[in-house]
């Protein structure tokens, strides 16, 4: 049960600090310009505490899940809360003041400081902490069951031991794929070794296009080794983009129903981080980057749709550049409508993977 409860925090941090660092870029990027910024939270919520510095109010909230940042004449429809007053004696400099192409800037900085934290991540996970170099020893050990495969659903979790598959005695890792290319897609009776315990666990392989062969989704122990910094540097640079050209791919393969489970919300981030819980500090900290590498670029992706919905960073510029064209401005009711539009669209994703993360579960920890 602590380990689930250190996994909830693990999981509020790492998304916390990735949406501050989202709002950050908002944030600096709009002072830049002088734009007046009323406020900078972390967390949303009741306050928990304030300091004003410069007219501009930081703020520590309650709910400690991302954070936000009020900047002037910039609606801030969910936050409930109408235009905040300028300090006494101060001059508003309000967003729809500024030139079209700041405009811009300042909206997307959030999702492209999303890319550059991503790049740091990826660097200091290659020279400080080290990558998967080889197997730490040729014992049938998991180390890891990847979210949403078979073997994840099935409740298979870090440390077990595999002993047998479908009758086949497994003495070292390398017996494993080959037992699994043996079955094809059939059902597998999968024995393990769980302390003093024996399980017995029934996994239906997939076939993973990459690879070219089938999958139950499991990992063993590797040695993480650490490369030089302009070998780091080169890593950094092109692993982001790596992540995003999976994202693409994994959603083609959900729209074509070819893999489940591949998107996770919070729920779902929280199990796999009670994963990490079972590892090695340097592993758990190689997970943790690993994910937040993928978060990063998710969300560079998700807020630059360029959807007309202001509740998207894309979807405010594309309104931008309507506006610019038709040298027009849209009402506040077109506005507040597209924004309607957009949280219900965001609301039913959430619904959607909600219920995915609950299902994968489930499944988790009653399948098999």
């Amino acid at each position: 049960m602590s380990s689930f409860i250190n996994s909830i925090w693990m999981m509020v941090l790492t998304l916390s600090v990735l949406v501050v660092v989202h709002e950050f870029g908002h944030f600096i990027t709009a002072r830049l310009f002088g734009v007046t910024v009323h406020e900078f939270s972390v967390g949303f919520g009741p306050l928990i505490g304030k300091i004003n510095h410069n007219g501009i109010q930081y703020s520590l909230r309650w709910v400690l899940l991302g954070g936000f940042c009020k900047i002037a004449g910039l609606d801030i429809a969910l936050e409930g809360e109408t235009e905040a007053p300028a300090a006494e004696g101060a001059e508003v400099v309000p967003f729809h003041s500024i030139a079209y192409w700041k405009k811009v800037l300042v909206i997307a900085a959030g999702p492209l400081f999303n890319v550059l934290f991503g790049i740091i991540l990826a660097f200091i996970m290659a020279a400080v902490i080290g990558l998967p170099a080889k197997m730490e020893n040729d014992q049938p050990i998991v180390m890891l069951a990847s979210p949403g495969s078979p073997a994840f659903e099935v409740g298979i979790r870090p440390g077990d031991k595999i002993v047998a598959i479908n009758e086949q005695t497994i003495r070292k890792w390398m017996d494993i794929p080959a037992a699994i290319q043996k079955h094809g897609n059939r059902k597998l009776k999968v024995v393990i070794q769980r302390g003093q315990e024996r399980i017995t666990k029934y996994v239906v392989p997939i076939y993973n296009k990459f690879e070219k062969r089938y999958i139950i989704g499991i990992e063993g122990v590797s040695t993480l080794k650490t490369i030089p910094p302009d070998a780091a540097l080169q890593f950094a640079f092109s692993q982001p983009w790596a992540y995003t050209k999976a994202i693409f791919t994994t959603i083609k393969m959900v729209i074509m129903r070819e893999v489940k489970g591949a998107f996770m919300g919070p729920v779902g981030m929280t199990v796999i981080m009670e994963q990490y819980s079972h590892l090695p500090l340097n592993q758990v900290l190689f997970q943790i980057f690993y994910l937040a590498i993928q978060i990063n670029m998710f969300l560079f992706l998700f807020n630059m749709l360029p959807l007309p919905l202001p509740l998207l960073d894309g979807g405010w510029i594309v309104i931008m550049t309507l506006e610019k064209l038709l040298r027009r401005e849209f009402s506040a009711d077109q506005k507040a409508a597209a924004q309607m539009v957009g949280m219900i669209g965001v609301l039913l994703l959430g619904a959607i993977i909600f219920y995915s993360d609950v299902m994968m579960t489930i499944k988790r920890f009653f399948g098999g």
